[in-house]
């Protein structure tokens, strides 16, 4: 099964329950310490998570994936509203005449498992038993560098892609999926959501004279896409639960706390 198509609930956990429905239909997953719950097509499949090899070697390696825009300081990110803000505000302002031209230089896109996105209160185990909690969410957005318009990327990405950088998601569960958090540990459920990320340089100098520098000034933008398996509706991705000895808890793939 690609991962692409796939939800994974990886948990170094004993147990993994699917509440039940008012009907009772649904009944407990059992989920060993080196398992993977995959969800799709209204029915679950429990994988080796040595399977999941690309998740194990992101948790492992010092490198992390790609940092999303708005843990980078020199980056200004816009999302969902703001999003339409800017660029209504960018565009209008475009109107006046610039002596410099823009050129922008699109790098390769990418796709990538991204940072942990916190899915859940982070508890302390006593142990205790932790939810995949509603209410928590991750949106599209465009990163730009310092003094750039955000309405130049925006207009550039309408061209060349069909996203709408403004599209965000809100996580709803109907069917609760719960774990135990180890006596004396902290932890949390999180996704590392499939990352769509378009990036490069805008130029920005005087095409008359030439040999005259310019400048560049670096932006991205990332996107997600929708998925919901049976009765979970968020984003596609694997969520796991990430667990840890100290408070605040790490990630457990990417940089600093949940």
């Amino acid at each position: 099964m690609q991962l692409t198509s796939a939800f994974a609930l990886a948990s170094s956990l004993a147990l993994v329950s699917a509440f039940p429905t008012p009907d009772g239909a649904s009944k407990p997953i059992t989920v060993r310490h080196d398992d993977v719950v995959l969800v799709g097509e209204g029915r679950f499949e429990v994988m080796k998570r040595s399977e999941f090899a690309e998740l194990e070697q992101l948790r492992k390696s010092s490198i992390p994936p790609p940092a999303p825009g708005h843990f980078n300081a020199s980056l200004k990110s816009y999302s969902g509203p703001e999003l339409g803000h800017a660029v209504s505000e960018s565009n209008t302002s475009s109107h006046t005449k610039r002596k410099n031209q823009n050129i922008i230089i699109p790098n390769e896109p990418q796709r990538f498992l991204g940072w942990d996105v916190l899915m859940s209160q982070v508890v302390k185990g006593a142990p205790t038993t932790i939810y995949v909690g509603t209410g928590y969410e991750i949106s599209n957005e465009i990163s730009v560098g310092v003094g750039l318009e955000v309405g130049l990327i925006s207009d550039f990405l309408s061209v060349s892609t069909s996203v709408d950088y403004s599209n965000s998601w809100t996580s709803t569960q109907s069917q609760e999926l719960e774990a135990e958090v180890p006596e004396g540990m902290y932890g949390a459920f999180v996704i590392n959501p499939w990352t769509n990320r378009q990036s490069g340089y805008i130029w920005t100098g005087d095409m008359g004279k030439l040999g005259a520098g310019g400048s560049r000034t670096y932006w991205q933008a990332d996107s997600f896409e929708s998925r919901k398996y049976g009765d979970l509706a968020w984003v596609d991705g694997l969520i796991t639960l990430c667990t840890g000895a100290e408070f605040p808890l790490k990630r457990c793939m990417g940089e600093g706390t949940l």
